[in-house]
C-alpha cells in the first residue's frame, strides 16, 4: 500500500473554515479544519473500505481511538492511537470524533493544516458587532459561502486565497504558480480558480494589493492630470514608499494610494494595541492545579473557553490538555 497517499494534501473542498475569534479592532482569526467524514473518505480511497478499522479504549478516564490499516506485505494490522479531548463548550459531545480525527492526523491525513498561515481578515463594519463589550460576528458574515483556492509545492502550502459571496477578495497568501511561470506581476494578474467547486469557471476581477491590503477598485483616473494633482501624488508616493518599502503600482489613483496608507496604518496600530492588551488562554493554566473537585474544574474550564476571544486553536488545545490531565488526576 502507498502510505504516502494518506498524507497527500486535502482538496480545498474538503477543508472547512470558521471564525475562531474576533478582536476589538474587527479582525477575525479564521480556523481551517477537517471533519471525520474527510478522514473516512481518504482511508477508503487509499487503504480500501475493508482494510481499515477503528477501535476505542478508555485509559485513565480518557477516550483514545486507534485507527488500524491492514498491511498486505506483512499481513498485519498497523494501528496508530490518539486521545480525544472533551469539548468544554458542549460537554462530552464530539470526544470520540476528536479522538478519531487526531489518530488520522498521526497517519498524515490533513497534517498540512498545521502548516496553514494564521488567517487574519479585516471584517466589514456590518459583519461584526460588540455584545456587552465582546466582539462577535453578525449574520452578514457568511464565511460558509466564501470560496477558497489552495496550491501546494512538495506538500507545502504555497498559495491560499478566498473571496466572499459577493466576489470580493478577502484573503491572499503566497503567489499562484501560474503567475510565477508566466512572469506576471502579482498586481497585474487575475487571481484565477478561487472557487471551491471545480466546475465553476468564473474568475476574480483583477485586483491591486499592497502589503497584504486589498485595494478596492474605483473609477478609472483620467490622463488629464493638473500640476497640483501631480504634486499631491508625488507626496503620496513618498509616504507610500516609507511604509511599504516599494513604489505603488503605476495605475493606482491618489484615492487608492491614500486608502492603502490609511488601512496599513490602522492595521499596524491595531496590532500594537493587541500585543499590549491581549492575554491568551494559556496564562490560566497555573490556575488548573488549584482545583480539587473534578466537577468544579469542568465548569470553570467551559466558562474560560466560552469567554475567550483571543487565543488561537493551539493555545486553546494546550489549555484543554492541561485541564484533562488535572481531571484525570482528580477522578482516579
Amino acid at each position: 500500500m502507498d502510505y504516502k497517499g494518506l498524507s497527500r494534501p486535502l482538496d480545498i473542498s474538503d477543508v472547512d473554515f470558521r471564525v475562531q475569534s474576533i478582536n476589538n479592532g474587527g479582525y477575525a482569526t479564521i480556523l481551517a479544519y477537517k471533519d471525520a467524514r474527510v478522514d473516512m473518505k481518504r482511508l477508503d480511497e487509499v487503504a480500501g473500505p475493508a482494510k481499515w478499522k477503528k477501535d476505542y479504549s478508555v485509559i485513565n478516564n480518557q477516550l483514545f481511538c486507534g485507527v488500524s490499516i491492514y498491511d498486505g506485505e506483512t499481513s498485519q494490522w498497523v494501528t496508530k492511537w490518539d486521545v480525544g479531548t472533551e469539548s468544554f463548550t458542549e460537554a462530552e459531545k464530539g470526544q470520540a470524533s476528536d479522538a478519531f480525527k487526531r489518530a488520522c492526523f498521526n497517519w498524515g491525513i490533513g497534517r498540512e493544516l498545521y502548516d496553514y498561515p494564521m488567517i487574519s481578515i479585516k471584517l466589514n463594519s456590518d459583519e461584526w458587532s460588540k455584545d456587552s463589550g465582546r466582539p462577535k460576528q453578525t449574520y452578514k458574515l457568511k464565511i460558509r459561502e466564501w470560496r477558497w483556492h489552495s496550491e501546494f509545492t512538495d506538500g507545502k502550502l504555497t498559495f491560499l486565497a478566498a473571496k466572499d459571496e459577493k466576489g470580493a477578495v478577502r484573503y491572499k497568501f503566497g503567489t499562484l504558480k501560474t503567475q510565477e511561470s508566466k512572469g506576471v506581476s502579482e498586481s497585474d494578474a487575475n487571481v484565477k480558480g478561487l472557487l471551491k467547486k471545480k466546475s465553476d469557471e468564473s474568475v476574480l476581477d483583477s485586483v491591486e494589493k499592497v502589503g497584504g491590503v486589498v485595494i478596492l477598485p474605483d473609477a478609472k483616473s483620467t490622463n488629464n492630470v493638473s500640476p497640483n494633482e501631480s504634486q499631491d501624488k508625488a507626496l503620496l508616493i513618498e509616504e507610500y514608499k516609507a511604509i511599504f518599502k516599494k513604489k505603488p503600482h503605476g495605475r493606482m489613483s491618489n484615492e487608492n494610494i491614500k486608502k492603502a496608507i490609511v488601512e496599513a496604518t490602522e492595521k499596524a496600530l491595531d496590532n500594537v494595541a493587541e500585543k499590549l492588551s491581549e492575554v491568551n488562554i494559556t496564562v490560566r493554566v497555573p490556575e488548573i492545579s488549584k482545583f480539587k473537585n473534578a466537577t468544579n474544574l469542568v465548569s470553570w474550564a467551559r466558562e474560560v473557553v466560552a469567554n475567550d476571544t483571543i487565543s488561537n486553536e493551539d493555545q486553546i488545545q494546550e489549555f484543554r490538555d492541561k485541564c484533562n490531565e488535572q481531571y484525570a488526576l482528580l477522578t482516579k
